[in-house]
């Protein structure tokens, strides 16, 4: 009997233990609404569609002359202009750079022209004011005033002769110094050679950015004529079918949807 009684209470014992506890819906078990979620689907389709036709639209509307025009004006605004804002940022990258660098070879250029100018004017004793750069060239060639009247008139019979005044007065004290101020004059010539050097890579900058700019505009359209003739060519009976087993209104949708 003891052994019965002891048999009954372990087959009870999960029933009693268990009986005072209600399930409960798990919070990953809440319904869903099939319906709302096909039809928010469908929505953001919508809109998706709606979005890329809108894309296309501007990009088909890019124009190549504008493009280019605005790359000749400033190298990258054509880039930007088509969307290609990486490649715009490299082209104004290079733009100011080249900018920068004509504005310091000009700059370096007339801090020697200052130096060679106050050079003769210290070892040759000449008169700045007033003189031309011929003046200026011939007090490297020539020692005084009296050398170039007479030797410079050989080589160039059409020269001006210089007038036995203190104003076109020099005299280079020696050799070494006349040297000393030919380096510092080429050095000069040489910085505003280079800093016309870098207008002429400005120029080349905008003829390669207006070419770029051209290109980006011609393969965008290009691409969007293909889509189309491409969408042109799928144009005709469309199929659609949805299934809804779920929900208070299960139903089945068949549609057939003609493109023109």
């Amino acid at each position: 009997m003891r052994v019965i009684i002891t048999i009954l209470a372990i087959l009870l014992a999960p029933s009693l233990l268990f009986a005072g506890f209600e399930l409960r819906q798990s919070r990953l078990m809440v319904p869903v609404n099939i319906e709302e979620m096909a039809q928010a689907d469908d929505f953001n389709d919508i809109e998706s569609d709606k979005a890329e036709r809108e894309v296309k639209a501007e990009q088909k509307s890019l124009s190549k002359l504008k493009a280019v025009a605005l790359s000749l004006l400033l190298p990258g605004a054509g880039q930007y202009y088509a969307g290609a804002k990486g490649r715009a940022e490299v082209f104004l990258g290079m733009e100011a750079a080249i900018w920068a660098s004509a504005l310091a070879f000009h700059t370096y250029g007339n801090w020697k022209k200052d130096d060679y100018i106050r050079y003769a004017e210290q070892h040759a004793g000449i008169d700045p004011s007033g003189k031309d750069d011929d003046f200026f060239k011939n007090l490297t060639f020539y020692i005084n005033r009296e050398e170039y009247n007479e030797d410079g008139r050989i080589i160039n019979p059409t020269a001006p002769i210089y007038p036995i005044t203190q104003s076109y007065y020099w005299q280079w004290e020696d050799t070494d110094s006349r040297t000393a101020y030919r380096n510092l004059r080429n050095a000069s010539k040489s910085a505003f050679r280079k800093a016309t050097f870098m207008i002429g890579v400005a120029v080349f900058n905008r003829i390669v950015s207006g070419i770029d700019s051209f290109r980006i505009v011609q393969k965008m359209t290009k691409k969007v004529e293909d889509d189309e003739e491409f969408s042109s060519a799928e144009r005709g009976l469309k199929f659609k079918f949805k299934a809804n087993p779920f929900g208070s209104n299960p139903n089945i949708t068949f549609n057939i949807i003609r493109q023109f």
